[in-house]
């Protein structure tokens, strides 16, 4: 296998593609959720096949974690593609209020068919795709004013689509989570494991905390140091900063600081929006 890929496809998304498949001719819209940090990488061409001409939302989740400023430049740069598209901290937004708002023109073709018919406003079936973790059951608990959906902050808690009645005007069909089916370039893969995407397991530790202290040295450098009480950390290597965080956070290994736990610490609290607001994709690197 070439070093430059990774190749991570659970064999139940392959069911729950053909699912949404099924699903996608029976519904009116699409909201597709991606991760605010990286709304690329947490995109996935297949979904994008599948939804077509499909009106669509794209909605740029855990807005409370990323870096505001390039948030904003996301928003910008998907509606320079003619995508509507908002970002939201899914646990405390009124999401239904933006729902009805952004969904009400991409659902005219649907009400002046209604009106034509004599119908009163059915309605509409929303469809709710995206990656693993990336925010689908949180987003649906939030709308539905319940918990309607399981939540959790790892890949793949729901397994099987589902219906949910939210009001007289919505109704939502949730989701799995569904990574590409090909070959992840090694960057994206990287990506999606330190958001916690793709189990971290399959790429090694390591590996993902010096792509993340990468992220965070050349944007972030007060975040890292802020957090963690480091000093001058262009001095530092990784492996010095990771032994300085050892040692600062008590992480041993015997008697010694132990790097590989401190890596761990660094991914998860990035992952849980710990270490600060911070994206490790930009716009002017699509």
């Amino acid at each position: 296998m070439p070093s430059n890929t990774v190749h991570y496809f659970p064999g139940h998304m392959n069911k729950a593609i053909e699912k949404i498949k099924s699903f996608m001719k029976t519904v009116d819209m699409v909201v597709e959720i991606v991760d605010g940090r990286a709304p690329l990488s947490s995109r996935n061409p297949i979904l994008d096949t599948l939804v077509g001409s499909k009106p669509r939302l794209i909605l740029l989740s855990k807005s409370d974690m990323a870096d505001p400023n390039a948030t904003k430049e996301w928003v910008s740069f998907f509606a320079s593609k003619g995508i509507v598209s908002f970002s939201s901290d899914l646990k405390k937004d009124k999401l239904i209020n933006v729902l009805t708002t952004s969904s009400a023109p991409l659902v005219a073709v649907k009400r002046e068919k209604e009106k034509k018919m004599g119908m009163k406003p059915q309605p509409v079936r929303i469809m709710v795709i995206g990656v693993p973790n990336v925010g689908k059951s949180t987003f649906i608990n939030n709308i539905a004013h319940r918990k309607a959906a399981v939540v959790g902050n790892k890949a793949g808690v729901t397994r099987s689509e589902q219906w949910i009645k939210l009001n007289e005007a919505f109704t939502l069909l949730d989701t799995p989570g569904v990574l590409p089916m090909n070959y992840l370039d090694k960057s994206q893969a990287i990506r999606l494991a330190i958001l916690g995407t793709m189990k971290e397991e399959i790429l090694p530790t390591d590996l993902l905390a010096d792509e993340l202290l990468a992220y965070l040295r050349n944007d972030y450098p007060s975040l890292l140091k802020g957090r963690f009480g480091l000093e001058d950390i262009s001095k530092m290597d990784n492996h010095e900063i990771l032994e300085a965080i050892a040692k600062k956070r008590g992480l041993l290994e015997g008697n010694n600081p132990s790097k590989e736990k401190a890596a761990y610490l660094l991914i998860k609290e990035f992952k849980d929006g710990i270490l600060g607001r911070c994206s490790i994709e930009k716009v002017q690197n699509a």
